[in-house]
Order: structure tokens, then C-alpha cells, then sequence
């Protein structure tokens, strides 16, 4: 009797529990999304329907993007605008984004998270923003954020102010001073980070040191544009591991970055033109910006092995790119990259990581140059065209280097004459060369694919939309 009562009244309490769950009438929420997908064929290759990028290793989406993978995004936003009696309204918002791609094989369709390949999932966004405090000049934000400004889009590469990750900022009219914590970095990555030795049941294993990362910048507005200017402190702890017969220490590190990138609007019939350049130097620590990325925190090359440190290590960045709206028929968007980085070691080529194994490099040199033009034939069709050069040096080889020239007929249902319109409905066709340094070592994942080759071409059907 005593158990039928206790099991009425845990019930009962469950059933209260129930009752008083909260009811969601938020009507505030905003949806946005970015994606692609299609399918294409590396023509000339085994395992064709499986296509590789035409770019040079190490450069990513530098010398073009129109080979990119499925890819979707998916953002939330809840957005509160409270009532106080006697104070304008903070504009507060709550921001979630989840993104969605697979290293190899297909994304969507008949495939799971089982699949080959898998289904990698991350949340690259999960933060809280306060903008305008009581109608004031000051901004809040705390999370996990896309933390970025402007991009060259049809390289898909944020060149200058790229500080993407977990942390809190605080912003007073132009200025901002904004804390990063860098610390899950894939340390298989062919991106060295600055590790430290992790010692599991014996084993020595790399891992990577917790770094955080203070950013101020400050913009300057100017006639029709600005001058950006930036700078960067990265401060790594000291490491230590100890095992059965063996302890380790490594002291800690530090590096910096100053940059500045200038833009400006141009005056054309049509809206929409502008022109900027950048320059930006990190050294230490923050030398990183590689594989098509201009993270300073993925930090490049080998340490010195003497002082376990990065401290002769640096990078040095310079892009251009601009927009031309020529005429209601055509527009013209072009960039331009100089990388050159170099990690610790005094090695110009191979160098040993804290283990002995050898990195891939510790010195390169990216170059590339590029221009889409956009045909305007009718408002629903646009005619998307575009060349690329790139190279690339690592170590003490000869550059590798690709020429590749694409033509893509668009179909734009929004029927807007305007290079960022969307949805874009494309039929993709790339054909690159390569120097023979680079056909003979195999010097871009199509090569890796097909084998020794001057040439390399690419046919696909693409779609691409973002809603904001």
C-alpha cells in the first residue's frame, strides 16, 4: 500500500512539473541561411564522380571557389527589444549558427553520418549581442562568433580581420577591444599550431596550448570610405607534461599583429563599386594564415627547438581587391594576394616539430591574382566568367604554379543585375594548366586525384543562396 501511494504521488509531482513547463510565444525570431550544393565531375581523373579542387595545395579556395563542396548554414536569431520607462531601447540580440559539410563524398542525399567520409557538425556561432546600451555608444557581445569583417568573395577568403572564436568585445562608437580564446584546433591539420607534449598513459602526444588573443582596432571614416586600423597581443602559457621517465617544460609565448586595410566607395552608374586594400604583419605566435585562411592563431612553420619558442617566426600579408559596376551590362570584381610567412627554425625548408617529425614546411610564399567579369545578357541571365594565376613556394622548391579560366551561364530567378544576387543556378566548366613542378609533384588535390597532368578540367551544376 505504501508503494501505490508513493508512485501516486511521484505522478502526480510529474504531471505538476508538466504543467508548469514554460510556453514559447517569442514571435521575434529571424531564420537566415547560406548554401551550396550540385554535383559535378573531375574529367580526366579516376573516381571522377568524387571531383577535387582545381587549386594549388595549401592555397584553398585562393585561385578560384567554383569547385567548392556542399555546404549549408543554418543561423537563428532571437531578437529583444525591452520597454524602459525614460530610456531609449537596447537593441539586444541572441544568435545560433549551425553549419553542415563532409571532407569527401556527398553531403546530403543517401548518406548518413556513417558514411565514408562522415558529416562534420559545428556550431561556428553561439553568442549574445547588446548594441546601442540605454540609446548610448556602446556595444556588448559574449560567445562564439564569426568575428570578421569583408571578404574577397570569389576566393571565399576573409583577408585581414579574421578573429573567428569564443571570447567577449566591447565597443565604443569606432573603437573596439575584443578577447579571443583560441584552443580547439584539429592538431592533425596540415596547419602546425603551437603545441605542447601531452603525456596518456605513458605516450607522448601533441597537444595544443590554450592561447587568448586581445584585438583592438579602430576605425577611421573617411570621404566616401575608412582606414581600419588593427592590432593584435597573442599570449600562450607555458606547457608542461610529466610521464613515468620523463617530464617536460616549455616556456610560455607570446606574438603580435598591427595591420591596416583602407576602403572606399567608387562612384559608378550603378551602386555597389568599391576598392580596398590591406596590409597586415604578425610575428611569433600570430604568424598564422595559411590553407586559404588568414587566421593569425593557426600559428605557421617549426619552433626553435633551442629555446622551444616561435619568437623569430612572422608573416606578412597584402591583398587588393575592387568592384567595378561598369554598366547596367557588366561588372568586373577582381583581387590580388602576397603572402610570405616563416616559422622559428633557421631551417628554409623542412624543419622538425617538439616530437622530432618532420612539418611540411617551415617558409612559403603564396601569389594570386584573379578577375570575374559578370555579363548582364538578360536580368534572369548572367554570364559569369572568370581567370586565375596562382603559385606557390614551399620551402626551397621551384613555385608551383596554375593558370585556370571558367565559364559559368547563371540563371538568376530574382532577375536583379547585380553581382550579389541570389540564388545562382550555374553550369561550371574549369580548365586549368600547371607548370611542370607542379604536375610532376602532384601539387593540388586534382592532380592528386588524377596523376601526372599538365591540364586539369571541371564540369558541375551548381546552386548557391544566402537569405540574411
Amino acid at each position: 500500500m505504501k508503494n501505490q501511494i508513493a508512485q501516486i504521488i511521484f505522478f502526480l509531482f510529474t504531471l505538476n512539473l508538466f504543467a508548469q513547463a514554460p510556453l514559447i510565444t517569442n514571435k521575434k525570431i529571424s531564420l537566415g541561411s547560406y548554401g551550396r550544393a550540385g554535383i559535378a565531375y573531375s574529367l580526366g581523373a579516376e573516381n571522377s564522380e568524387f571531383p577535387r579542387s582545381l587549386n594549388l595545395n595549401g592555397m584553398g579556395s585562393i585561385g578560384g571557389r567554383f569547385e567548392e563542396n556542399d555546404y549549408f548554414e543554418l543561423a537563428t536569431s532571437m531578437k529583444f527589444d525591452p520597454a524602459i520607462a525614460g530610456h531609449e531601447k537596447t537593441n539586444i540580440n541572441i544568435q545560433a549558427r549551425f553549419a553542415f559539410y563532409t571532407t569527401q563524398g556527398q553531403l546530403i542525399g543517401n548518406v548518413s553520418n556513417k558514411s565514408i567520409g562522415g558529416i562534420t557538425t559545428a556550431i561556428p556561432e553561439l553568442y549574445a549581442e547588446a548594441k546601442n546600451i540605454m540609446g548610448s555608444d556602446w556595444t556588448v557581445w559574449l560567445g562564439a562568433r564569426l568575428f570578421r569583417n569583408d571578404d574577397i568573395h570569389i576566393i571565399d577568403h576573409y583577408y585581414f580581420d579574421d578573429h573567428s572564436g569564443q571570447g567577449v568585445g566591447i565597443k565604443h562608437k569606432n573603437t573596439q577591444f575584443s578577447v579571443i580564446f583560441a584552443g580547439s584546433i584539429d592538431t592533425t591539420s596540415t596547419l602546425p599550431p603551437n603545441f605542447y607534449l601531452n603525456i596518456v598513459n605513458g605516450t607522448p602526444a601533441l597537444g595544443l596550448r590554450n592561447r587568448y588573443i586581445s584585438i583592438l582596432e579602430h576605425t577611421i571614416m573617411t570621404n566616401k570610405g575608412y582606414v581600419k586600423l588593427l592590432g593584435e597581443y597573442q599570449r600562450l602559457p607555458s606547457g608542461t607534461a610529466q610521464g613515468i621517465d620523463t617530464f617536460y617544460n616549455y616556456p610560455a609565448d607570446n606574438g603580435y599583429v598591427v595591420g591596416a586595410k583602407y576602403y572606399k566607395d567608387i562612384s559608378t552608374k550603378l551602386p555597389g563599386s568599391f576598392n580596398a586594400i590591406s596590409a597586415r604583419y604578425g610575428s611569433g605566435i600570430a604568424n598564422g594564415g595559411d590553407g586559404g585562411s588568414s587566421k593569425t592563431y593557426i600559428t605557421y612553420g617549426g619552433p626553435n627547438l633551442e629555446t622551444n619558442s616561435f619568437r623569430k617566426a612572422y608573416s606578412l600579408a597584402i591583398t587588393e581587391t575592387f568592384l567595378l559596376n561598369i554598366n547596367k551590362n557588366y561588372s568586373l570584381n577582381a583581387y590580388a594576394i602576397y603572402t610570405k610567412s616563416r616559422g622559428a627554425s633557421d631551417s628554409l625548408n623542412k624543419t622538425p616539430d617538439y616530437l622530432g617529425k618532420q612539418l611540411l614546411f617551415n617558409r612559403k610564399q603564396d601569389i594570386a591574382l584573379g578577375a570575374r567579369g559578370t555579363w548582364y545578357i538578360k536580368d534572369w541571365l548572367h554570364l559569369l566568367h572568370e581567370f586565375d594565376l596562382a603559385w606557390r613556394k614551399d620551402g626551397t622548391q621551384d613555385f608551383a604554379q596554375m593558370t585556370k579560366f571558367t565559364l559559368a551561364p547563371t540563371f538568376v530567378p530574382t532577375a536583379v543585375r547585380d553581382v550579389w544576387a541570389r540564388p545562382h543556378f550555374r553550369l561550371v566548366y574549369s580548365i586549368a594548366h600547371y607548370n611542370q613542378f607542379a604536375a610532376d609533384n602532384l601539387y593540388s588535390p586534382y592532380l592528386a586525384q588524377s596523376g601526372t597532368k599538365r591540364w586539369g578540367q571541371y564540369v558541375g551544376a551548381k546552386v548557391e543562396w544566402w537569405i540574411w
